[in-house]
Protein backbone atom coordinates (compact mmCIF):
# COMPACT_ATOMS: atom_id res chain seq x y z
CA UNK A 1 0.00 0.00 0.00
CA UNK A 2 1.72 3.08 -1.21
CA UNK A 3 0.84 6.52 -2.30
CA UNK A 4 3.76 8.23 -3.96
CA UNK A 5 6.29 5.44 -3.48
CA UNK A 6 9.35 7.55 -2.76
CA UNK A 7 7.63 9.59 -0.07
CA UNK A 8 5.63 6.85 1.58
CA UNK A 9 8.23 4.09 1.63
CA UNK A 10 10.80 6.31 3.32
CA UNK A 11 8.36 7.00 6.16
CA UNK A 12 7.39 3.33 6.41
CA UNK A 13 11.04 2.20 6.45
CA UNK A 14 11.97 4.77 9.11
CA UNK A 15 9.14 3.85 11.47
CA UNK A 16 9.62 0.13 10.79
CA UNK A 17 13.22 0.46 12.03
CA UNK A 18 12.13 1.94 15.38
CA UNK A 19 12.19 -0.31 18.43
CA UNK A 20 8.78 0.54 19.83
CA UNK A 21 5.88 -1.75 20.67
CA UNK A 22 2.98 -0.23 18.74
CA UNK A 23 3.35 1.18 15.24
CA UNK A 24 0.28 2.19 13.26
CA UNK A 25 0.01 3.44 9.72
CA UNK A 26 -2.74 5.94 8.95
CA UNK A 27 -3.48 6.39 5.24
CA UNK A 28 -5.66 9.10 3.73
CA UNK A 29 -6.36 10.13 0.17
CA UNK A 30 -7.28 6.76 -1.35
CA UNK A 31 -7.21 7.15 -5.13
CA UNK A 32 -5.20 10.36 -5.33
CA UNK A 33 -1.97 8.76 -6.42
CA UNK A 34 -3.48 7.41 -9.60
CA UNK A 35 -2.03 10.74 -10.79
CA UNK A 36 1.40 9.30 -9.85
CA UNK A 37 0.84 5.88 -11.43
CA UNK A 38 -0.47 3.90 -8.43
CA UNK A 39 -2.98 1.21 -9.41
CA UNK A 40 -5.62 1.22 -6.69
CA UNK A 41 -6.97 -2.20 -7.63
CA UNK A 42 -3.71 -3.55 -6.21
CA UNK A 43 -3.96 -1.24 -3.19
CA UNK A 44 -7.36 -2.77 -2.39
CA UNK A 45 -5.90 -6.25 -2.89
CA UNK A 46 -3.13 -5.41 -0.40
CA UNK A 47 -5.72 -4.08 2.04
CA UNK A 48 -7.67 -7.35 1.78
CA UNK A 49 -4.49 -9.29 2.52
CA UNK A 50 -3.82 -7.08 5.57
CA UNK A 51 -7.38 -7.74 6.76
CA UNK A 52 -6.68 -11.50 6.53
CA UNK A 53 -3.57 -10.94 8.68
CA UNK A 54 -5.57 -9.05 11.32
CA UNK A 55 -3.44 -6.00 10.51
CA UNK A 56 -6.37 -3.73 9.62
CA UNK A 57 -7.65 -1.44 12.39
CA UNK A 58 -10.59 0.26 10.71
CA UNK A 59 -11.47 3.48 8.96
CA UNK A 60 -12.46 6.97 10.10
CA UNK A 61 -14.16 9.54 7.90
CA UNK A 62 -13.47 13.27 7.90
CA UNK A 63 -16.35 15.72 7.62
CA UNK A 64 -16.23 19.48 6.98
CA UNK A 65 -17.66 20.36 10.40
CA UNK A 66 -14.96 18.58 12.44
CA UNK A 67 -12.65 20.93 14.39
CA UNK A 68 -9.67 18.86 13.20
CA UNK A 69 -10.71 19.37 9.58
CA UNK A 70 -11.10 23.11 10.13
CA UNK A 71 -7.54 23.26 11.53
CA UNK A 72 -6.29 21.08 8.66
CA UNK A 73 -7.88 23.51 6.18
CA UNK A 74 -6.28 26.50 7.97
CA UNK A 75 -2.86 24.85 7.96
CA UNK A 76 -3.02 23.85 4.31
CA UNK A 77 -4.35 27.27 3.27
CA UNK A 78 -1.41 28.86 5.08
CA UNK A 79 1.09 26.63 3.29
CA UNK A 80 -0.71 27.05 -0.07
CA UNK A 81 -0.44 30.83 0.28
CA UNK A 82 3.31 30.62 0.97
CA UNK A 83 3.96 28.15 -1.86
CA UNK A 84 2.04 29.92 -4.59
CA UNK A 85 1.77 27.72 -7.65
CA UNK A 86 2.95 24.63 -5.77
CA UNK A 87 -0.24 23.54 -4.00
CA UNK A 88 0.01 19.97 -2.81
CA UNK A 89 -1.98 17.70 -5.12
CA UNK A 90 -2.64 15.32 -2.22
CA UNK A 91 -3.88 17.92 0.24
CA UNK A 92 -5.89 19.80 -2.39
CA UNK A 93 -7.59 16.55 -3.44
CA UNK A 94 -8.35 15.47 0.14
CA UNK A 95 -9.87 18.87 0.89
CA UNK A 96 -11.88 18.73 -2.34
CA UNK A 97 -13.26 15.33 -1.33
CA UNK A 98 -14.13 16.56 2.17
CA UNK A 99 -15.97 19.51 0.56
CA UNK A 100 -18.04 17.08 -1.52
CA UNK A 101 -16.48 17.60 -4.93
CA UNK A 102 -16.66 14.64 -7.28
CA UNK A 103 -15.04 13.56 -10.51
CA UNK A 104 -12.64 15.61 -12.59
CA UNK A 105 -12.42 18.54 -10.17
CA UNK A 106 -9.12 20.49 -10.19
CA UNK A 107 -8.35 22.77 -7.25
CA UNK A 108 -4.71 23.21 -8.26
CA UNK A 109 -3.26 24.03 -11.66
CA UNK A 110 -0.61 21.35 -11.08
CA UNK A 111 -3.12 18.71 -12.26
CA UNK A 112 -4.29 20.54 -15.39
CA UNK A 113 -4.27 18.31 -18.43
CA UNK A 114 -4.89 15.17 -16.40
CA UNK A 115 -8.14 13.49 -15.46
CA UNK A 116 -8.82 13.34 -11.73
CA UNK A 117 -11.40 11.29 -9.90
CA UNK A 118 -12.12 13.19 -6.69
CA UNK A 119 -14.42 11.05 -4.54
CA UNK A 120 -15.53 10.44 -0.94
CA UNK A 121 -12.98 7.62 -0.41
CA UNK A 122 -10.25 10.28 -0.39
CA UNK A 123 -11.60 11.69 2.87
CA UNK A 124 -11.26 8.43 4.81
CA UNK A 125 -8.40 7.51 7.14
CA UNK A 126 -7.51 3.81 6.89
CA UNK A 127 -5.49 2.31 9.79
CA UNK A 128 -3.11 -0.65 9.61
CA UNK A 129 -0.38 -2.34 11.59
CA UNK A 130 2.68 -0.56 10.22
CA UNK A 131 5.06 -3.51 10.51
CA UNK A 132 2.66 -5.73 8.56
CA UNK A 133 2.60 -3.13 5.78
CA UNK A 134 6.42 -2.92 5.79
CA UNK A 135 6.72 -6.71 5.71
CA UNK A 136 4.70 -6.76 2.45
CA UNK A 137 7.17 -4.46 0.74
CA UNK A 138 9.72 -6.46 -1.25
CA UNK A 139 12.30 -3.69 -1.67
CA UNK A 140 12.32 -2.01 1.73
CA UNK A 141 15.76 -3.42 2.61
CA UNK A 142 17.18 -2.10 -0.68
CA UNK A 143 16.23 1.49 0.13
CA UNK A 144 17.28 1.70 3.79
CA UNK A 145 20.76 3.00 3.02
CA UNK A 146 19.84 5.43 0.25
CA UNK A 147 20.80 9.05 0.89
CA UNK A 148 19.00 11.11 -1.75
CA UNK A 149 15.68 11.13 -3.54
CA UNK A 150 17.52 10.13 -6.72
CA UNK A 151 19.20 7.18 -4.95
CA UNK A 152 15.85 6.11 -3.59
CA UNK A 153 14.13 6.30 -6.98
CA UNK A 154 16.98 4.41 -8.61
CA UNK A 155 16.82 1.62 -6.00
CA UNK A 156 13.09 1.22 -6.61
CA UNK A 157 13.57 1.21 -10.42
CA UNK A 158 16.41 -1.32 -10.17
CA UNK A 159 14.25 -3.62 -8.05
CA UNK A 160 11.34 -3.36 -10.49
CA UNK A 161 13.68 -4.17 -13.39
CA UNK A 162 14.61 -7.45 -11.67
CA UNK A 163 11.00 -8.63 -11.53
CA UNK A 164 10.08 -11.15 -14.19
CA UNK A 165 6.54 -9.82 -14.53
CA UNK A 166 5.04 -6.55 -13.41
CA UNK A 167 1.31 -6.92 -12.94
CA UNK A 168 -0.58 -5.08 -15.64
CA UNK A 169 -2.75 -2.11 -14.76
CA UNK A 170 -6.22 -3.22 -13.64
CA UNK A 171 -9.11 -0.79 -13.68
CA UNK A 172 -11.43 -1.09 -10.70
CA UNK A 173 -14.45 -3.05 -11.95
CA UNK A 174 -17.01 -0.85 -10.28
Amino acid sequence: MLGTPQEDIVSIAAVNALDIETKLLACIGFGIDTFHGVCHTYVLEAMADLIKQNAYHGVWGLTPDMPEVKRYREATDYVFNIQRGQRSIVNASILSAIEGHFGDHHSTNRTEGSELFINPLMSLYWFFDMDAVADRNLYIDRIRETQTYTDLSLAIEEFRALLPNISPWRTLPM
